[in-house]
């Protein structure tokens, strides 16, 4: 059977017309849900705008693969979810392997999509794409009303990809073919971009610890989930430090305008990075210091991020078994070494 009989149909500037119209929808949801409802917006489209958006890139990236080829059975072929490679004889005692079936008529999917850019030599921001599709599946758990925010910090993020993108591997210039949508993520991003520098600078004042700085930047306004946050004016004022007054410092969510302490929330946000399930045989990789109480002891760096207490003793001078916070009374030996020598010496 020939390839050009198990391909579907592809129509490469469809894909281009398809992509552009969701961006644009996208945008047109994000400008809504940002809105208040009293002047017409509505924040149940905030999730329709993330889904838009994201297939609007995903859309562009096949978009790009069609292109990079001249026959248009070829684009068909890479586009397409291939049919499954099994494996049969080849009536001489061996293994042959070959495609069963055709073509499904579903296109293929952001894993796909990296090996076939991969294979074309095509660049993209892996590490912020994957980042953006673990916040559009976040989002889909969520009601609409808690992540304004984080579809603000969304389509910011989704600028520069979009942008990057179109100039260097379309080689067209981004507002010619987004129009308005462009403008709006122009100006969104810009204003985050400047915002989110304007509290980096303010935090600098509030004397975070240095090993929880990365933190604060990761850290979430727990009402809408916008990275905007600043802190409480009143405690920069008065000479407030979240290393001194952690019991009473208060974050300020520029987006929404909630108030909340601040350290409990950057531990949190650490220990959700570190998050795991002993139920697959993991083990924390975080844990309660036993210095300065708090939740940031990271025990494969043997370090507090907060206090930056360091283990003095890290294994084993007999076995060289690694050690933990709770084997430090034991001299520089294990549990067991430790027992043992203190059985002898009773004995």
């Amino acid at each position: 059977m020939s390839q050009q009989r198990l391909n579907p149909e592809l129509d490469a500037q469809k894909l281009r017309e398809n992509a552009l119209t969701s961006i644009r929808l996208g945008i047109e949801d994000f400008e809504r849900c940002q809105t208040a409802p009293s002047s017409g917006g509505d924040p149940a489209r905030a999730l329709s705008a993330v889904r838009n958006l994201f297939a609007g890139v995903l859309l562009l990236f096949k978009y790009k693969i069609a292109i990079s080829v001249d026959d248009p059975n070829d684009a068909a072929s890479l586009i397409f979810t291939p049919p499954e490679v099994l494996p049969q004889s080849d009536g001489n005692g061996g293994v042959e392997w070959a495609p069963k079936g055709k073509f499904k008529p579903t296109t293929i999917d952001v894993g796909t999509i990296k090996k076939r850019f991969e294979g074309f030599e095509i660049n993209v921001d892996w590490k912020v794409v994957e980042r953006l599709q673990n916040c559009r599946n976040h989002l889909e758990h969520l009601h609409p009303a808690t992540t304004l925010g984080e579809v603000a910090d969304f389509v910011a993020e989704l600028f520069p990809v979009v942008r990057d993108f179109i100039q260097v591997q379309l080689e067209e210039p981004p507002a010619d073919i987004l129009g308005t949508a462009w403008q709006t993520m122009l100006l969104h991003h810009s204003f985050f971009v400047d915002t989110k520098e304007q509290c980096r600078k303010a935090w600098a004042a509030a004397n975070v610890p240095d090993g929880m700085t990365p933190w604060l930047d990761e850290s979430q306004c727990e009402e809408c989930s916008s990275s905007l946050l600043t802190p409480g004016p009143l405690f920069i004022d008065d000479g407030a430090s979240v290393e001194r007054d952690e019991d009473t410092f208060e974050y300020l969510c520029l987006a929404c305008g909630n108030t909340d302490l601040i350290v409990p929330l950057i531990v949190e946000t650490l220990n959700k990075a570190h998050d795991y399930d002993p139920r697959d045989g993991e083990e924390p990789s975080v844990e309660d210091c036993i210095e300065c109480g708090h939740g940031t002891f990271v025990i494969y760096e043997q370090n507090c991020l907060w206090c930056k207490t360091e283990l003095e003793y890290t294994e084993c001078w007999i076995c060289e078994e690694g050690l933990g916070q709770s084997d430090q009374d034991n001299g520089g030996l294990c549990s067991y070494h430790a027992h043992t020598y203190e059985k002898a010496m009773r004995e």
